[in-house]
């Protein structure tokens, strides 16, 4: 049994973990404190920033941009952002906006979102309403979408009638998308890596079929092309055949809230595990959440890729 260590405690909705492989640093957010965070394994040290200019603004994630030393694609909200942070405890600064999403829905929030293998952006959005006192309340069934942006700034909706946008993987050839739905399951495309179109949608894996509680949430990938999937109110991290959807691991989590995952490390063969807390209670010292690292699972990650813009 692989185990499962705390890296990181006190987040609040911890999200969008990119191992930067050049560095050697993770890289997450904590959604609810709408704060940008790193931590370095190798010295224990973390830090965090947030935005002045986006007070209480959801941030999803955070992608360096290849060829711009400490800038980063981001969103907040609705808005694709370049930011510029130095990674210390100076604030992080929004150097601009350069694409806007769903402007026909104000309420809806941009979630994970991934380079592909060409360094486009892949993300997608979800409905909310924030005036809902549960997971079932909040999310608004069918009003998000999937979108690429292009290294031009240009901005393509995919796919429509989406619930919650999640998780993003290519496979090894750059074949293949994965992308979960999370109210729905995790959907497989054929992909074209040239002109980053994707076909061909045929759902891979529905957590009830296979008796797993909770919902799928953001997912990697190891090299031998089989998936790693965070299980949000499940407890659980799976592993799962990339081709049939079938279970192949099952790793467990002391939280029931695992949101996100990615793999870092200087041989890429560390799992770590982002997760939440939904009480919320911002009150609370300790919200109750963490950072966990999985040693010894016996498989490697792909270098997470950067994103590129004009």
């Amino acid at each position: 049994m692989a185990p499962v260590t705390e890296a990181v405690l006190t987040i609040s909705f911890g999200e969008g973990p990119h191992w930067d492989d050049e560095e050697k640093v993770l890289y997450y957010m904590n959604f609810m404190e709408s704060s940008i965070n790193k931590y370095n394994p190798e010295t224990g040290h973390k830090t965090r920033t947030e935005l002045d200019q986006f007070p209480d603004t959801y941030t999803s994630f955070l992608i360096p941009i290849e060829g711009k030393k400490h800038r980063f694609l981001g969103a907040l909200k609705r808005d694709i952002v370049e930011i510029e942070w130095r990674g210390g405890n100076e604030k992080a600064v929004v150097v601009r906006t350069i694409a806007k999403l769903d402007q026909d829905k104000p309420d809806n929030i941009t979630n994970d979102g991934k380079a592909d293998p060409r360094g486009r952006l892949f993300t997608g959005t979800f409905g909310f309403n924030p005036s809902g006192k549960n997971l079932n309340e909040m999310i608004l069934p069918g009003r998000g979408s999937l979108y690429r942006m292009d290294t031009d700034g240009k901005v393509h909706k995919l796919e429509e009638n989406i619930t919650i946008s999640n998780g993003l993987a290519w496979d090894r050839d750059g074949k293949t998308l994965y992308y979960v739905d999370s109210m729905d399951s995790i959907r497989r495309y054929d992909y074209d890596i040239e002109t980053g179109n994707i076909s061909n949608c045929q759902k891979l894996f529905v957590p009830k079929d296979h008796g797993i509680k909770g919902i799928c949430d953001g997912l990697t990938i190891d090299t031998e092309d089989n998936l790693w999937v965070a299980v949000y109110e499940g407890s659980l991290v799976l592993k799962i055949d990339g081709k049939t959807g079938a279970i192949l691991q099952k790793v467990t989590i002391p939280n029931s809230e695992v949101t996100s995952l990615a793999f870092g490390g200087d041989n890429l063969d560390i799992l770590y595990v982002t997760t939440g807390n939904g009480r919320w209670k911002k009150t609370e010292t300790e919200w109750g959440a963490a950072l966990y690292e999985i040693k010894g699972l016996g498989v490697r990650g792909f270098p997470a890729f950067k994103a590129k813009i004009n």
